[in-house]
């Protein structure tokens, strides 16, 4: 008589991961205020989500693009204008197995985006999105953690290891200031693009609360009011604190911090010298941050009787164990040359990170890819606005222990501190800092065994006495015992196997029949 002792542990297990590309692709006209396109010059976007959801087979992405576009103005002035628009998208992603009790979570960000001139007043957008989807399932695992016979049940069990989320936290900081142009500068006729770039620098744990300090970067390219219509751009950094609270919070928690920043308000007034040189902006982003323990459970995985068959009721689980998360910091400089033209004027520098190849290599977690350069200067040549395009080689690695490289590597890219500077005429030196966000995660497919029923006597009637059995490769004590209804002991007194039931395939094992 076998008895049980049940166990329940919840898991959030990944179903699926999915990759999908979107196309798109709308035309769009000019305001009828505005004057008419001699060159588009740049070209910008933001992917925004607005809902997934998950049904049968699928998941389905609402969401918008939102285009701005820089040009040169067709009248004699050559002013420069912007002109901002969205493009909704709403993509199904087909999942085979997928359920409504499952959930998705879905990042989104732009491989590509670019416009392309029609008539002097039309153009079209044209963009390709990644949408990069995990599925999840939380649900409670109902196990055999133990059990009690006389004797007559074998019984195999194993320590795992599984993340556990602690706690999930999304705080807003808000971020309000003001930016002002410097003595020589004219006043302010128009905003024409903006940039914004938030950073942590620094987390320390303090008791039961998270010190977070971070960076917030905003830029304002302008026209000037005055004849020549010149263009400018400023920039300022602003340092901010924030904690997070989180009861029984330590220090060795697995802490998962990421930053999503919003869209920035602002508005033009005036300084204390009554000149329009002021900008005030809101800048609002979110903290999210997930902490995880490690959890360990004793299971049994796998059991047989000497003296019944046994009715096994099991399934399989997919755990995931995240075994550390790193942040790696690369700096990096490199030139490149203009095709033409020659650079009087820096305004502003765009660097986003396209990664080709991760690998392994010599102890070294190693990521190739390339930076792609949107830069925006005025050009000697024609003394007008234009813009730059490059794509430079990259490679970040960092070094990784034998155990890190037996896990699974998840790595995010992020560029910061994006900076360029003149070179001679026509060449253009640049600079930022890489930050490379590793995961490291152990992922298990495990059979656990929920029920165990005794059915049956062993019938051992039609077995042979004697049995001279060759062990196979890759076959183990506990496989040779099971299929024979045999105790591990027995077989090890008859066949003087060493304590750590080591088998060489090839070697031949008694088995008598028992009574």
């Amino acid at each position: 008589m076998v008895k049980l002792f049940n166990d329940t542990f919840n898991i959030n297990e990944i179903i699926d991961s999915n990759s999908t590309e979107v196309l798109l692709e709308s035309e769009f006209t000019i305001a009828d205020d505005m004057p008419g396109i001699e060159k588009l010059v740049d070209t910008e976007g933001k992917a925004k989500l607005n809902n997934v959801t998950v049904t049968t087979d699928n998941i389905i992405v609402d969401g918008k693009l939102i285009y701005n576009i820089i040009y040169r103005s067709n009248n004699e002035n050559g002013i420069i204008h912007s002109m901002s628009g969205e493009i909704p998208f709403r993509e199904e992603v087909g999942v085979e197995g997928v359920t409504e009790d499952m959930e998705a979570f879905t990042n989104v960000f732009i491989d590509y985006i670019d416009a392309e001139q029609l008539t002097e007043r039309s153009f079209l957008v044209k963009a390709v999105l990644i949408l990069d989807t995990d599925i999840y399932m939380k649900r409670p695992v109902t196990y055999v953690s133990d059990l009690e016979s006389d004797g007559s049940i074998q019984a195999k069990s194993k320590n795992i290891a599984f993340s556990d989320t602690i706690a999930e936290l999304s705080e807003e900081i808000n971020i309000n200031d003001a930016v002002e142009l410097s003595k020589g500068s004219g006043e302010i006729d128009k905003i024409i693009k903006t940039a914004a770039d938030v950073y942590m620098t620094n987390m320390d744990v303090l008791n039961d609360k998270m010190l977070l300090e971070g960076i917030c970067k905003v830029g304002f390219m302008f026209v000037e009011d005055d004849e020549q219509h010149t263009i400018g751009y400023v920039s300022e950094e602003f340092p901010f604190t924030h904690y997070l609270e989180l009861e029984d919070l330590r220090e060795n928690m697995i802490k998962d911090i990421s930053i999503s920043v919003k869209d920035m308000t602002y508005s033009t007034t005036e300084n204390f010298d009554d000149e329009k040189k002021l900008i005030e902006f809101a800048l609002p982003f979110t903290v999210n941050a997930s902490f995880y323990d490690t959890i360990e459970k004793n299971i049994i995985m796998d059991c047989y009787s000497t003296d019944y068959e046994l009715e096994l009721q099991s399934e399989k689980v997919n755990l995931s164990s995240i075994k550390k998360m790193t942040n790696e910091v690369v700096k990096y400089e490199n030139n490149f040359d203009l095709p033409s033209g020659s650079v009087k004027d820096i305004y502003s520098v765009d660097i986003s990170p396209k990664v080709s190849e991760k690998r392994i290599a010599d102890n070294k977690y190693i990521i190739d890819g390339f930076l792609d350069v949107n830069m925006l200067y005025l050009n000697g040549d024609i003394n007008k606005i234009d813009k730059a395009f490059a794509s430079l080689p990259f490679a970040a690695d960092f070094l990784i222990d034998e155990e890190d490289a037996l896990c699974k590597i998840y790595s995010d890219i992020r560029v910061h501190k994006c900076n360029a500077y003149r070179k001679g005429n026509n060449s253009v030196n640049i600079n930022c800092e890489i930050n490379v966000g590793v995961k490291f995660k152990n992922d298990e497919e495990i059979t656990v065994i929920r029920d165990i029923a005794e059915r049956s006597p062993v019938d051992r009637s039609k077995m042979p006495s004697l049995i001279f059995r060759v062990v196979q490769s890759g076959e183990t004590l506990w496989d040779i015992a099971k299929n024979y209804n045999l105790s591990i002991n027995y077989l090890k007194e008859l066949n003087d196997i060493p304590e750590d039931n080591a088998l060489e395939p090839g070697t031949k094992i008694i088995i008598a029949r028992t009574v």
